[in-house]
């Protein structure tokens, strides 16, 4: 080994030791103590580092990550700093046009090569149709739905059960806009409300006695019981998330009038919560 300063080196090892990974071997008492260099705190501030993972600008990868932060809220989590602007962003994306048609590329370019190019060909043609008449023309859910079982009951006889498990994330994607924009809409509005629903309704009177049964209810998965507990202990901050998205429900023309919608289900749930 060089040094670049000179000094008396003073060895703390003597020859033939063995030797452990990290062992001083050393010291060197510098002739001029003053050319060493002190390291100093660091007192200045660090540059904007932007969001830990790379998000996607993207409808449905905005989508994915609006859904994320307001069930981390849901869960517990203290996202309160950023609810109100996650919540706006999430609206806006939930009335994007575009959204449909992003989930679907999405999930074509995932099953690109694994399914029939001729079937994907015709679905990618029917978006591209749908798409091009304007942001009016309903996403045509409904038609490529049909136009996928008609080509597993002509061509997949006998492997149809198999290459819809295949396909199962395009059909999910088919299945929430089945009812349009507006009632996938409806449906991620009704899905929020019953994640704080599914959790308020296990509590109500004596905590430690609803603790007590979640811990003999969960006790092979008790990681499930103590993530419910930490929930319900944000319930106040949960509660404003929930009464803000009431009060875009109340003004966003939504249908919460018809008994077998998820929306006007979940808000009897809610109304049913004991003092939550």
């Amino acid at each position: 080994m060089v040094a670049s300063e000179d000094g008396v080196v003073q060895l703390l090892k003597p020859l033939g030791v063995s030797l452990e990974p990290g062992d001083i071997l050393g010291i060197l008492t510098l002739d001029d103590p003053g050319r060493v260099r002190h390291a100093k705190p660091f007192e200045g501030l660090l540059p904007s580092m932007g969001s830990p993972g790379v998000v996607g600008s993207k409808p449905h990868q905005r989508l994915a990550r609006c859904l994320a932060t307001l069930n981390d809220i849901l869960d517990g989590y203290d996202n309160q700093s950023v609810m109100n602007t996650t919540l706006k962003d999430l609206i806006e994306v939930l009335h994007d046009p575009q959204l449909p048609y992003s989930e679907i590329t999405s999930i074509l370019s995932s099953l690109s090569g694994r399914i029939p190019s001729k079937l994907e060909d015709n679905i990618r043609a029917a978006t591209d149709a749908a798409k091009a008449k304007g942001v009016n023309t309903e996403f045509p859910a409904l038609r490529v739905k049909k136009m996928i079982d008609k080509y597993i009951q002509d061509s997949l006889t006998d492997e149809g059960s198999m290459f819809r498990t295949k396909i199962a994330g395009l059909y999910e994607v088919l299945e929430k806009y089945l009812g349009g924009i507006k009632g996938h809409e409806t449906d991620t509005i009704a899905n929020l409300l019953s994640r704080y629903s599914s959790t308020e309704k296990l509590f109500g009177g004596s905590i430690e006695a609803r603790v007590l049964a979640l811990r003999g209810q969960y006790k092979d998965d008790l990681d499930t019981a103590v993530g419910l507990v930490l929930s319900h202990i944000k319930v106040q901050s949960k509660a404003k998330f929930v009464l803000a998205l009431l009060e875009y429900v109340k003004t966003s023309g939504l249908n919460v009038s018809h008994p077998e919608g998820t929306l006007y289900k979940v808000l009897n749930e809610l109304a049913a919560l004991e003092g939550k």
